[in-house]
């Protein structure tokens, strides 16, 4: 068989077109556009729902064979974005930010983020939530929380700037356009060193993030000298106290039942001349999974709201109070002589009684024993409660400071008062059988900010 030059090249071609086909491009044959560098982990599935575009069309625009065939680096072009350039990237909405003081900081058109994010309502965003943005090499910059109360003059003088320049770095109308307890930027340079950041969009944490339903959450805030914080998350009052010279600490429960989805947290700031900066931003919570357990049966008082909410209603007020001595040291010691642990049931997990739906859930861990079996402190307090309760039987609840509590019920036996000091591992009564119970145990709870969490993360000294 001959070939001739003119059959061979045409074979090549024919051959390096399918090889085209069934390689997966890091772009398409156009040459502007939106692109996206594809990360670990990202599905194409996942890139294309992130834009609001299908798989289909992200395969079309891209020339892509097999959309199971991505690899982390390869730049893919974003169907509906064709006249923006640039790389998009994604990034997380930090803590202490809201989203037009982010927006700011980036020095990207607000219009474009929307577009990117698809924002309608902007209160439907939430601190960690994903979040696209165009790459840029990010200038220094001197954040500046505008305290409540600052006049435009004011705050230029602190800046050594004109009104106008920071009106005109910030895209605002004009200086009276400026709004108190909002975030606004400045240039940094030698000659405008700039002045002490507060805490505010500089460096909050929340963790764990999402918020978990039944856990404890810890908020750290770095802060200035003389500077104070304060807040709430939802209707719960955060207390923070210091945790070292440079931050302060916040511990809150977030209730088992609590409903998922959006919460505000509000962060208040206070200064040392007494100027106040505060913002609000959401959090979201998530379900989380702790099981269930089998049907109870009990007498009908022990359900009976007339009985049950006056009694918790005492134990919350009990445990409002937040007193600033830290007493704990590491993890909780276990309240029972048993190790490994003798546990029947463990928090969280849902609960049905007397026929009812599973809509009460477990607040604590039930450790076995009997009448000889001791109970000890899990950590240093001060006795608030001692005394007989109709469903948590006799009861003793231990505070240990910044709004840390437990709750030890259906004892048979009491060997503290209130006002008692206890050390952890100190014996403090006996395992019992008082109270609504199916037989003899002790029921132990670890209650933060008024809430019921789960103790097993105290335990292992996460806080």
């Amino acid at each position: 068989m001959k070939f001739t030059l003119s059959r061979i090249i045409r074979s090549c071609l024919i051959l390096f077109f399918f090889i085209g086909l069934l390689s997966p491009a890091s772009v398409s044959a156009q040459t502007s556009g939106l692109v996206y560098a594809v990360q670990p982990g990202d599905t194409l599935s996942a890139i294309a729902g992130s834009f609001r575009t299908t798989t289909a069309r992200m395969q079309q625009l891209n020339y892509l064979p097999d959309p199971n065939n991505l690899s982390a680096g390869h730049k893919l072009y974003i169907p509906g974005f064709e006249d923006v350039q640039g790389e998009v990237i994604r990034v997380s909405l930090p803590y202490g930010e809201s989203l037009s003081s982010y927006n700011n900081h980036l020095r990207l058109p607000e219009e474009l983020l929307n577009r990117l994010n698809f924002i309608t309502n902007p209160d439907e965003f939430y601190a960690g939530a994903p979040y696209y943005k165009i790459y840029t090499d990010e200038a220094p910059q001197e954040r500046v929380p505008v305290s409540a109360g600052w006049t435009d003059l004011e705050l230029a003088v602190k800046q050594s700037a004109s009104p106008w320049t920071a009106a005109e770095f910030n895209h605002l109308r004009g200086p009276w356009a400026l709004v108190a307890n909002d975030t606004i930027f400045f240039p940094t340079n030698d000659a405008n060193p700039g002045v002490q950041t507060s805490l505010v969009n500089a460096s909050l944490t929340v963790s764990p993030s999402p918020l978990p339903q039944g856990k404890t959450i810890e908020f750290k805030a770095a802060t200035a000298p003389g500077e104070t914080v304060s807040g709430s998350l939802g209707e719960y009052a955060l207390h923070f106290f210091p945790a070292d010279e440079m931050n302060a600490v916040a511990l809150q429960g977030i209730p088992r039942l609590a409903k998922t989805g959006l919460t505000p947290l509000v962060i208040i700031s206070t200064n040392m001349d007494g100027s106040t900066f505060s913002y609000q931003q959401n959090l979201l919570i998530r379900k989380h999974d702790y099981g269930q357990d089998v049907p109870l049966n009990v007498a009908d008082n022990y359900v009976d709201p007339e009985v049950t909410l006056p009694e918790l209603a005492l134990v919350v007020q009990t445990v409002q109070d937040a007193p600033a001595e830290k007493m704990w040291s590491g993890a909780f010691k276990s309240p029972s002589p048993f190790v490994p642990y003798c546990l029947t049931s463990t928090f969280g997990r849902l609960r049905s009684y007397n026929g009812s739906p599973f809509e009460y859930f477990h607040s604590g861990l039930d450790y076995c024993g009997n009448d000889s079996t001791p109970i000890y402190a899990a950590a240093a307090g001060i006795v608030v409660y001692s005394g007989e309760l109709t469903v948590r039987g006799n009861a003793t609840i231990i505070s240990h400071g910044r709004g840390v509590y437990t709750g030890y019920w259906h004892q048979s036996k009491i060997n503290v008062s209130v006002g008692d000091r206890v050390e952890a591992g100190q014996a403090i009564g006996m395992v019992g059988n008082t109270g609504r119970v199916t037989g003899p145990h002790l029921h132990f709870e670890v209650l933060v900010g008024g809430v019921q969490v789960d103790p097993v993360d105290w335990l292992q000294g996460k806080y």
